[in-house]
């Protein structure tokens, strides 16, 4: 069997923020730029970024404002 052992490397920034409903999220940055955003409200990646700043997920450019019906 594995066996797995968490690293932790000075470097990386963990920062903790609200969205724009105040609910809490975790920003992870590397020393390259990139970056993770995790919101703790279900635990969602709602942005990655690369190095460069570029976002890597996709998003609908879809209104969601209005709740669904079905």
């Amino acid at each position: 069997m594995g066996h797995s052992a968490a690293v932790w490397d000075s470097r990386l920034a963990i920062e903790t923020t609200k969205d724009w409903n105040g609910i809490e999220q975790i920003v992870l940055r590397n020393p390259q730029g990139g970056s993770a955003r995790v919101s703790l409200h279900g635990g969602q990646v709602v942005s990655w970024r690369n190095e460069r700043g570029e976002e890597l997920l996709f998003t609908s450019s879809k209104d969601l404002g209005e709740k669904a019906t079905g």
